[in-house]
């Protein structure tokens, strides 16, 4: 959905005589699929860090104690 516009952006160029040139058309077809897997990465990366993160609050607990 989100690259949509985009997509209809650049057929909009073309009915105006714009010819992207075949690689963008690549792009925008392998987008989704990259950005699905940004996604999936950073909740793991947010997964990862999770226990990292609750020993550092715990430290800065303790110090303000």
């Amino acid at each position: 959905v989100m690259f949509e516009p985009l997509k209809d952006t650049v057929a909009l160029l073309k009915t105006y005589g714009d010819k992207m040139p075949e690689e963008i058309h690549l792009q925008l077809q392998k987008l989704p699929e990259q950005w699905d897997n940004n996604k999936k990465l950073c909740l793991r990366v947010v997964e990862n860090v999770a226990p990292l993160r609750a020993a550092e609050a715990a430290i800065i607990h303790d110090k303000c104690q």
